[in-house]
């Protein structure tokens, strides 16, 4: 991310005359599956999807092995999954002062064990939460003088050997470790890397040596895994050759093989920055295509940063819904956590809740096929019925898979509590797990949700879940535990919905098996 100013304006004039740039820095199933690519999409379980996202770059600067708040970190994400937000861009390192072990020569050995400890606990927040994750590695940051190992970064790229030290030793044990935890879906090899170049306060290093580690790590990452890769561009006339200002994409598949002969040298997609500083110079990317933009649009091209203030002259809302019309693959503002006058959630929230409500399908991809034992396709109510007044259908409103769900809809003139069950299932056994796929609204008065199975004595065994508890306008999970003593053959199955007060809506169950 890189602030706005006049002077910011003056200098990018300047060096349009003059060439060379000089700024001043500063810091600033489907749904679930590997995410994968196909031509200029991204796909989840064969359905595309689009990166309705964010950053949060930090919460704390370093969190990583620094000062890593779990509490934080869970409740931010469920604040992402609850506006819409299906995934976020987050700095593995800031600067490079805390989590990986280098060397002043520029030798990297590792990483500690609080910096893999507290990643450990990101990734599984992720997956608890359903929110997919751009891992940055590392930042422009990391190579400024105005921290004390800045010098150990500036070395680590001087050399082939010492790039190799920190593929070896950090980039491909970072791979490894997380490769199976579909969340992790990208990983952005440096943020801005264009102040690196053109920043004598970042080392003003070439270009030559950035596509080197690009490259390098790029194809360590594909001969492990399947995790996607991308720069984060500052300024799209880096990732041009017809952009004002452009010398050619330094990241094109030709410039990182130039520096490594190897055809998995590669970015996956891109996804260059955007600010409004830049409009003389390069335009709103939100109103143009990728292609008139500048990029040759071979691949997916996703808006990596924007204001979450909006763009010039435009609200941010209306900035989504002309990216994904305009052929972008998803746009992800700065940020969500207001680490800056950008805007945070309070701005963003409303945009993203606006796409997700007109593009559900595309924000959370559902399966295109439902082989659970209770999955009410075809229009089949497959026998539950609705007691104490409840209505029940089954509805193609919003499936977790397939095409239908068991729809629950209350018309409550009070506190009222609710069933929709099946009496007599056959196929239940004890000493199982059993899991109800469950969507509910926002704003609803709706006080529980309890999945339940009575045994053949009657007893009763439920999970049972506050409403406050619950991702909203999303599909939860819950499971249910048959414990091995429980009596056979099983009573009945059901979910039961209880309210606050008087309500009329609907929840939608799906997927039970």
């Amino acid at each position: 991310m890189r602030k706005n100013s006049r002077f910011m304006s003056l200098c990018l004039s300047l060096a349009m005359l003059f060439g060379a740039l000089v700024l001043p820095s500063s810091a600033g199933a489907a749904y679930g599956d590997r995410i994968t690519i196909t031509g200029t999409n991204f796909y989840a379980g064969g359905q595309q999807i689009f990166m309705n996202g964010a950053n949060t770059p930090w919460n704390s600067w370093n969190d990583f092995g620094g000062s890593f708040d779990y509490t934080w970190w869970d409740n931010h994400f469920q604040t992402l999954r609850n506006n819409g937000i299906n995934s976020t861009r987050i700095w593995i390192t800031c600067d490079g002062e805390v989590g990986i072990n280098i060397n002043s020569s520029g030798v990297v050995s590792g990483a500690t064990t609080a910096h893999w400890n507290n990643l450990d606990s990101l990734f599984q927040i992720a997956q608890n939460r359903g929110v997919y994750v751009m891992a940055t590695l590392m930042s422009f940051d990391h190579f400024k003088n105005t921290h004390t190992n800045y010098n150990s970064w500036r070395n680590m790229l001087s050399t082939n050997a010492n790039i190799d030290t920190y593929v070896n030793n950090y980039v491909i044990p970072f791979v490894n470790r997380y490769k199976t935890n579909p969340w992790l879906w990208s990983i952005d090899l440096m943020n801005e890397p264009d102040w690196v170049y053109e920043d004598a306060a970042a080392g003003q290093i070439a270009w030559a040596r950035l596509q080197t580690y690009f490259a390098k790590a790029a194809v360590a990452i594909h001969q492990n895994s399947n995790i996607l890769t991308t720069v984060g561009l500052g300024m799209v006339k880096y990732n041009s050759a017809t952009q004002s200002g452009s010398s050619g994409n330094k990241i094109s598949d030709a410039a990182l093989q130039a520096q490594v002969s190897n055809t998995l040298a590669k970015v996956d997609f891109y996804s260059p920055h955007y600010y409004g500083w830049q409009d003389p110079y390069f335009g709103i990317p939100f109103y143009m295509t990728p292609t008139a933009f500048g990029i040759v649009h071979d691949r997916p091209v996703v808006i990596g940063e924007s204001p979450a203030l909006g763009s010039t002259g435009h609200t941010i809302t209306s900035d989504f819904a002309n990216a994904y019309t305009n052929g972008y693959a998803g746009v992800m503002p700065w940020t969500s956590n207001g680490v800056d006058a950008n805007g945070s959630i309070t701005n963003l929230g409303p945009a993203t809740q606006a796409f997700r409500d007109a593009h559900y399908n595309l924000v959370f991809p559902p399966a295109t096929g439902d082989s659970a034992k209770f999955n009410f396709e075809n229009n089949s109510l497959q026998s539950f019925f609705g007691r104490n007044g409840l209505a029940v259908s089954a509805s193609t409103d919003r499936a977790y898979a397939g095409s239908y769900s068991l729809k629950m809809t209350s018309s409550a003139t009070g506190v009222a509590t609710y069933y929709a069950q099946l009496d007599n299932p056959s196929g239940l056994s004890a000493n199982t797990t059993l899991s109800f796929r469950v969507w509910v609204p926002s704003g609803a008065a709706i006080a529980s949700i309890q999945p339940y199975v009575q045994s053949n004595n009657w007893t009763w065994y439920g999970n049972y879940q506050t409403y406050a508890s619950l991702t909203k306008n999303a599909w939860n999970t819950i499971t249910l535990t048959i414990p091995s003593g429980a009596a056979t053959p099983m009573k009945n199955i059901g979910v039961e919905l209880v309210t606050t007060g008087a309500w009329s809506g609907s929840i939608y169950v799906d997927s039970i098996n």
